[in-house]
């Protein structure tokens, strides 16, 4: 059961901790962040160290048969201390969660190191991936080993079981609180593999054994260890979808202002913004759609301005006519009346019309509402739609790739 289970909870935690390391890496001085990517990090160790054939490699490699027990448990000790970290974190000021979370890893920290002690006085043997703690049930110092790992373990899990259940109740986040409530169900799943340990130990008092148990303790075990690490995920998984999405919506919007670019560029290249001289380090940040978008819209801004001086009040009132006739109101009568203005003033400015002032207007869109830094942007993509789609353009011009 154990070789059936631990490959699949090992790709659970890998995934898990892929999923989480450019958090940590952009998010450097964020202690739960690191803290939740180690707990993924050492659940699959843990997990790797309890396979088979990796307990086997490490017998024949340290030197040291059944080394994988005391390394498996100890990873296992480790990040249950470190999940007490990011609840902590989560739930307390920062002062009082360093305070707390010292106390939590110094605890961890003894526990491992009594495991390490215990383990030694085994006596030593042939190596057992398979049945270690039936082998060893009536050994007094293994007796104790697995009191003091199954103490530390139960008294972990129902800690975060409780701590889960309360911060739940308080979350405002529907994903945080969702995986929180994950957790604590996958913590008190493992309860059931406590109880069979702690079995264990009776019954090698007693001289009997729980062999028929041990493929429900394994279980027990690894389904609420791959609850726990899915529920730790709810968060971050629902967090990059809303980045996903929001990249999505951006190239979308950068794509979509395009036609309103093109035109005005094809007339006044200039508009463009250097990035030449921007130093090579920080150039890719100019490739983000987030900043690519910006400098699109900076860019058609430059454009519009550019022929203002050539807006004819006769093609506004003629356009607002024909698109009032059309059914258009509002924004899209704006929008539409916008894109005809933009077309007759780089027709003006190419065959070099002077305007007089009392012929001047402004854009119809001028006194649109902007109050969210996306309106503007939403106002633009309004014109955009309106505009021909390949407008008459040299080869040089395009850019999109930059």
């Amino acid at each position: 059961m154990k070789d059936l289970l631990h490959p699949v909870s090992l790709v659970v935690a890998a995934l898990g901790f892929l999923c989480l390391l450019r958090d940590v890496l952009t998010r450097r001085r964020d202690v739960a962040s690191t803290a939740l990517a180690a707990v993924f990090l050492l659940s699959g160790l843990s997990f790797l160290f309890s396979i088979t054939p990796m307990w086997n490699y490490l017998d024949r490699v340290l030197g040291t048969v059944n080394l994988s027990v005391p390394l498996a448990q100890g990873c296992v000790v480790a990040l249950l201390a470190c999940q007490q970290v990011v609840l902590t974190y989560w739930g307390f000021p920062p002062e009082a969660a360093r305070q707390r979370s010292r106390r939590w890893l110094g605890a961890g920290l003894a526990v491992i190191t009594g495991l390490l002690v215990l383990f030694a006085l085994l006596t030593p043997s042939a190596p057992h991936p398979i049945d270690f703690t039936l082998y060893y049930a009536h050994d007094d110092w293994y007796a104790a080993y697995l009191t003091l790992y199954v103490t530390g373990y139960t008294v972990g899990e129902l800690f975060l079981a409780r701590a889960c259940w309360r911060l739940a109740r308080h979350g405002t986040r529907g994903s945080v609180r969702l995986g929180l409530r994950i957790v604590a169900l996958g913590a008190t799943v493992t309860l059931g593999y406590s109880a069979v340990r702690i079995g264990d130990v009776v019954a090698g008092a007693f001289d009997t054994s729980l062999a028929e148990w041990e493929g429900f303790a394994w279980t027990c075990g690894d389904v609420g260890a791959m609850l726990t690490l899915i529920g730790w995920l709810v968060p971050t998984i629902s967090d990059q979808a809303r980045s996903v999405q929001c990249w999505i919506k951006q190239c979308r919007r950068y794509y979509g202002l395009r036609p309103l670019w093109l035109t005005l560029y094809s007339e006044a290249p200039e508009i463009e913004l250097p990035i030449d001289r921007v130093d090579p380090a920080h150039r890719r940040h100019f490739r983000r759609p987030s900043i690519r978008l910006y400098r699109r819209a900076v860019e058609i801004r430059d454009g519009r301005f550019v022929i203002r001086q050539y807006l004819d009040a006769a093609v506004r009132e003629a356009s607002e006519a024909r698109h009032r006739a059309r059914g258009l109101n509002e924004n899209d009568l704006a929008a539409a009346v916008t894109a005809d203005q933009i077309l007759a003033g780089i027709a003006a400015r190419a065959e070099g019309v002077r305007l007089a002032p009392d012929q001047l207007t402004e854009f119809a869109d001028s006194e649109r509402q902007t109050t969210r830094p996306m309106d503007d942007i939403d106002a633009l993509l309004d014109v955009a739609r309106h505009m021909p789609r390949q407008p008459a353009r040299a080869p040089h011009l395009e850019r999109d790739s930059a």
